[in-house]
Order: structure tokens, then C-alpha cells, then sequence
């Protein structure tokens, strides 16, 4: 069977909290990226591991992520402008010469006044200030450059657990959004270096542009479901969303919190159990 044959040749391996939402993103975004290189990957979770089986290594996904810096979209192909804080990153995988996603999932386009404009699209503009989408994936792209260099070969399963003190992030990772609520200010605005994974939040980036999660109507919280056989990322971003059931699986709901014009994400809580269930 294929999938016994997956498991079998999958090189990329790396640990999971499926509780922290960034986390559980940042590896649907592995498996978008080793599609996207390697056409036909697949990937699982098994256990506490993330496994994608594929063409390459995780050291081979993450260097195509630090070497193509992405471009800022300021016009939209229909005309509209977008503020550079939330603007679009067009992404290449080889230099611009064949494959290139753009990344938006913070941006939505709505009537305002008779107008369509662009705007933020909650919960996922979760940064706010002087920050914007490209200054925050630049940062996160050199620091995970750096953070590359440095690590060992047997520290890269462990990856999204290797955090660096960062002042610039998406949001995804509620690790680093700690003391926004427990002080009452969002440390995004006050520039602060909070202990986060550059690896997590730029993955997560990519991951939430294809895989959603179930929102609820008030777009404060959203459930989202693993799937525990080999799935390509067309197949997977229909289990994330609950839309079917690949076991042994997990059920998990997720809160947005906010802080002012400062939002977060708490770790998630299992929903259901059952026999379907891990």
C-alpha cells in the first residue's frame, strides 16, 4: 500500500504539541511547502511527531524559506491598495523563475461606505503599530537563518521548541503572547524581544493560506482536526477543517484573546474523544 510505503521513506520528521495552535499551523505549511518542491508529498501525525514524506530533508523546506526573500504586495491585481501593514507577500521557491504562492490570509477585501478596500482579517492581522507583514517576515527570516547555522543536526526534529528572543512576529505562536495578557500590554507595540520560534510563526504564515480551521461565527475561536495517515495538502486542508475524518485523529478548539489592537492565540483544548481518537 502506498501509505505503508510513506511511512517508510519519509525523511522529514519533527515534534509536535498539536495544543499549540502555531505549532499544528507551522506543519500544515511544511506539507504545503514539500508539495509544492516535491510534487505528491504527503503528510501525518503520528504520535508527538509531524512526518512528510517527500523528495528531501526539513533542512532542504526551511533553506527555501530563508534564501527567496518574499516581495510586498502594495496593489492588487483589481487596483485596490493595501497599507504596508497588512500587505500580501509573494512568495518564490526558486528565484521567481516557475513556482510562487502569495500569502494573504491577514488581509481580506469588504464594502466599506459603497467601497471595497482592504483590510485586516481577524483574527489572523494580529500584529498592529509600526509593524508590517514584510518587516515581520524579514526578521523572522533572519533570525531562522541564523538559528539554522547554529543548530546541530539532532536538534532540527526539536525545532519548533528551539525559541530565540524575537520583537517582530505574526502571532501564531501563543508562547510568545504571555505577558500581553498577564501585564495588560501587547509586547508587538511596545517593540519588546519575547522568547518565540521564528520557525513556527513563518510556517504557520504559509500553512494558514490553504488549511483553515472551523471558525466560529464570531471569529473568536476555531476548531481544528489532525489526520493520522499519509494525506497530500489538497486532502489534509479538508480534515483540518473537519470536513472528514482521517484516525486516529484529535479534535482541538482554540481561543483568540485580544489586548487592545493586540490579538493572541491560547493553546488549544481536546473537544472530543472517542474511538476514532489518538
Amino acid at each position: 500500500m502506498s501509505g505503508d510505503r510513506d511511512r517508510e521513506q519519509s525523511p522529514i520528521r519533527i515534534t509536535v504539541d498539536v495544543t499549540n495552535p502555531g505549532q499544528f499551523l507551522a506543519c500544515c505549511g511544511l506539507l504545503e511547502l514539500a508539495d509544492r518542491l516535491w510534487p505528491g508529498a504527503e503528510g501525518w501525525f503520528e504520535g508527538g511527531v509531524f512526518r512528510v514524506a517527500g523528495q528531501g530533508s526539513l533542512h532542504d523546506l526551511l533553506a527555501v524559506v530563508v534564501t527567496h526573500p518574499p516581495e510586498a504586495i502594495a496593489t492588487l491585481d483589481n487596483g485596490l491598495s493595501v497599507k504596508p501593514l497588512i500587505a500580501p507577500l509573494r512568495f518564490s521557491f526558486d528565484g521567481g523563475a516557475t513556482q510562487s504562492m502569495t500569502i494573504d490570509a491577514w488581509m481580506q477585501i469588504r464594502s466599506e461606505k459603497g467601497q471595497a478596500v482592504a483590510t485586516g482579517n481577524p483574527p489572523w492581522n494580529f500584529w498592529s503599530g509600526q509593524q508590517t507583514s514584510i518587516g515581520i517576515w524579514l526578521g523572522l527570516r533572519t533570525a531562522l537563518a541564523e538559528q539554522m547555522q547554529s543548530l546541530q543536526f539532532d536538534q532540527f526534529e526539536s525545532l519548533y521548541d528551539q525559541r530565540i528572543l524575537l520583537s517582530g512576529r505574526f502571532g501564531f505562536d501563543p508562547g510568545a503572547a504571555w505577558n500581553a495578557l498577564d501585564v495588560g500590554f501587547s509586547p508587538n507595540e511596545q517593540g519588546m524581544k519575547v522568547a518565540s520560534s521564528a520557525a513556527v510563526e513563518l510556517l504557520a504564515a504559509v500553512g494558514i493560506q490553504r488549511f483553515h480551521p472551523e471558525m466560529a461565527d464570531d471569529r473568536q475561536s476555531f476548531d481544528y482536526f489532525t489526520w493520522g495517515s499519509p494525506l497530500s495538502p489538497m486532502v489534509a486542508a479538508a480534515a483540518v477543517a473537519g470536513a472528514i475524518s482521517v484516525p486516529p485523529l484529535r479534535h482541538l478548539r482554540c481561543r483568540v484573546v485580544s489586548r487592545g489592537s493586540y490579538a493572541a492565540l491560547e493553546r488549544s483544548s481536546l473537544v472530543r474523544k472517542g474511538a476514532d481518537c489518538e
